[in-house]
């Protein structure tokens, strides 16, 4: 298990390396052609990393058939550890549905964020970015961070900070990328 304050210097590298590259949230353009950035309105950076089977998981696959709520988090995250039982919740209301949730752990070994999941009930597939290049390109920032993409692979929205997904007001961005 990594300590506090490897993962902390993981999370100011993060910080720099987005400090120095453009702004991720600039408007891009959707649609055929459009460019993958992390910003909204672009298509969103494909990536594929293990899950906690090692199994290969690539965003690109979702493209075309569900929309993916894509989380950036950590095991040793306070807000993400209170967070993610209510994604689960979310989850069961909106898997069946189309929604699938893709959680990126930054900086955590693998044994750490099985022992979370199983510990919490998380069935949503938790994928393995031990060295932060994924979060790195999607300009991460701070953790919890949350991507909501839609089912043609462009980015809707992106949020920071923990929230309660249980409740309804929190739905509406989920609402939307379903439709």
């Amino acid at each position: 298990m990594r300590t506090r304050p490897q993962a902390w210097w993981g999370m100011a590298m993060i910080l720099a390396v987005a400090l120095v590259a453009d702004d991720g949230l600039a408007q891009g353009t959707s649609g055929p052609g459009a460019k993958e950035r992390p910003g909204v309105g672009a298509l969103a950076p494909d990536f594929a990393l293990p899950d906690l089977n090692s199994t290969p998981v690539k965003l690109s696959d979702y493209r075309g058939r569900k929309a993916v709520f894509l989380n950036f988090w950590a095991s040793w995250c306070p807000t993400c550890q209170e967070e993610m039982p209510t994604m689960e919740a979310l989850y069961r209301q909106f898997h069946p549905r189309g929604l699938e949730i893709l959680a990126v752990s930054i900086y955590d070994e693998r044994a750490d964020v099985a022992t979370f999941m199983n510990a919490h009930g998380i069935t949503f597939l938790a994928l393995l970015d031990p060295d932060a290049k994924v979060a790195i390109r999607y300009q991460v920032t701070a953790i919890p961070t949350h991507y909501f993409i839609d089912k043609t692979g462009v980015i809707r929205s992106r949020e920071v900070g923990p929230k309660d997904w249980r409740k309804p007001e929190t739905w509406r961005v989920i609402e939307g990328l379903l439709q």
